[in-house]
């Protein structure tokens, strides 16, 4: 499955717009304060977040490839955080158009 952030692909001619397709991840982490000043535990949170995102852009192409899309375009990241019950909540949502394609 082909993806980027442009709106063409080189070499490639969008011939239909099929939909709107997006996945979306999030999880949870103890708000210690201790956490945020500890290397290790950021290391391990920069991780787990890029997880998360990758979880949410692997959820996106299942949704792409459902509707019998051969690319994504416009591909675009939308990180939140909340807190929620003495818990910091990541999520992600990556979204993008599903098109069909063809060698120009």
């Amino acid at each position: 499955m082909i993806s980027t952030t442009t709106n063409e692909i080189p070499g490639k001619e969008v011939v239909e717009i099929l939909d709107i397709v997006r996945g979306f991840s999030m999880k949870g982490f103890a708000t210690i304060l201790s956490s945020f000043t500890d290397p290790m535990r950021l290391r391990s949170m920069n991780e787990e977040v890029l997880e998360i995102e990758h979880e949410a852009y692997a959820d996106m192409v299942k949704h792409a490839e459902k509707v019998g899309a051969d690319a994504i375009i416009g591909v675009r990241l939308s990180p939140s955080s909340f807190e929620n019950d003495n818990a910091l909540k990541y999520q992600a949502t990556v979204y993008g158009t599903a098109v069909k394609i063809r060698d120009k």
